[in-house]
């Protein structure tokens, strides 16, 4: 059946195909998709019939474009299957990834407009997380005006490698973020980030604040910054988070009477609500604080975050702590509250954190029982007789 083959694909009865596909279409080299000959097999003369029509119109195409191929376009055409010989890619797959990434770039943004709208669609996050995100976006303004899709990996790798390993895995965490997003909304096709290995460090235990720099700080606030005490005793004694929660937080939302504070989806970091419960001794620092002349009225912490973190040093300075701990407030509520009641589960649900295994494996034995009831047991110096000393 091969001699019946002619430039245009020619309908064929095949004796041997009787009952299966018994209607044969053979397409010439230069129409077929594999460039050699092929015989194609059809249950029925329409369907054969439909696709011979297909391959008639190829071959009309084809006359036309070399029409339109002029010398310098055929020139052109031919240095190029010469460069392509040697890979063995073909012509067109090469010239359609070619357009890909064009268009990838051309409808690609700056690294720095990137960055702005993945900020601006972070807009329900927590005021730390998007003050992070700020931070990482401004920490590389050698890539600000760069094509968000021309950055590559090995670039952000050299960016990246002066840091430590504690800066860069948060650092990259973003970026990582930033780039997916940019995927999601097509401005660009790849992740530079994938292709890099964040940092393995080793695990450290939680530190926790001893106890006389607790009272130390308590009672400096008390007598020098009054304004800081209730930020001290609910980082402390009730394990709010300091960035971000405290500073949403509405006198309103504390009931010392009930001994209760609500923590509302707005101003939970996890947007779920809790009721983290006011200990004996930190409703004796609330009163002691109001009774210093201390308002139970609006935000429970009023400071812009740079008037923060001065009296935040300013009062660990006087307490005489020369190193302060990382989340300290927030790892010693945590030991000494599962070191006194040892109710994992509530821990979870008072400190609003996600996950049982973790707040195991961070806060058991991170301290002692013995330490754990004189932090619970830290009261204020009695200002008068009216105020009442509470004990666990």
């Amino acid at each position: 059946m091969a001699k019946d083959a002619t430039l245009t694909p020619k309908l064929l009865k095949s004796r041997e195909a009787i009952g299966k596909a018994p209607w044969c279409l053979n397409i010439p080299a230069h129409l077929s998709s594999t460039g050699h000959k092929q015989r194609l097999f059809f249950p029925t003369k329409k369907a054969a019939a439909l696709e011979s029509e297909k391959f008639k119109a190829r071959k009309d195409n084809f006359g036309i474009s070399l029409i339109a191929m002029t010398p310098a376009r055929i020139a052109e055409a031919a240095e190029a299957y010469n460069l392509l010989e040697p890979s063995g890619l073909g012509l067109l797959d090469v010239v359609r990834a070619g357009l890909k990434v064009h268009h990838a770039r051309t409808g690609s943004i700056s690294f720095a407009e990137l960055f702005n709208r993945f900020i601006d669609a972070k807009a329900h996050r927590s005021i730390e997380y998007r003050k992070e995100l700020g931070w990482t976006r401004d920490r590389f303004p050698q890539l600000h005006k760069r094509l968000a899709s021309d950055i590559t990996a090995g670039e952000l790798e050299r960016i990246l490698k002066p840091l430590s390993p504690g800066a860069r895995n948060p650092v990259t965490r973003y970026l990582r973020a930033v780039f997916n997003y940019g995927i999601k909304r097509e401005l660009l096709s790849l992740n530079p980030i994938s292709r890099l290995d964040f940092i393995e460090r080793p695990r450290r235990e939680v530190e926790v604040i001893p106890n006389h720099y607790v009272a130390g700080m308590l009672e400096h606030a008390l007598a020098e910054d009054l304004a800081l005490v209730p930020f001290l005793v609910l980082g402390f004694f009730c394990g709010i988070r300091p960035d971000g929660e405290l500073q949403k937080l509405d006198w309103s939302d504390i009931h010392l009477t009930d001994r209760t504070v609500i923590i509302r989806s707005v101003v939970s970091k996890t947007r779920r609500r809790r009721f983290p419960e006011l200990s004996q001794n930190a409703v004796a620092w609330l009163e002691a604080y109001q009774q210093c002349g201390g308002q139970l009225v609006g935000k429970v912490v009023s400071f812009t975050d740079s008037e923060l973190r001065t009296r935040r040093k300013a009062n660990q300075i006087a307490a005489g702590i020369e190193r302060w701990v990382h989340q300290g407030m927030r790892h010693t509520f945590c030991s000494n509250w599962l070191a006194l009641h040892k109710d994992v589960n509530k821990l979870v649900l008072v400190s609003g954190h996600d996950s049982v295994d973790t707040m195991w494996r961070h806060y058991f034995k991170g301290t002692t029982e013995a330490d754990a009831a004189a932090f619970w047991a830290i009261l204020p110096p009695l200002q008068d007789s009216k105020l009442i000393a509470f004990h666990t």
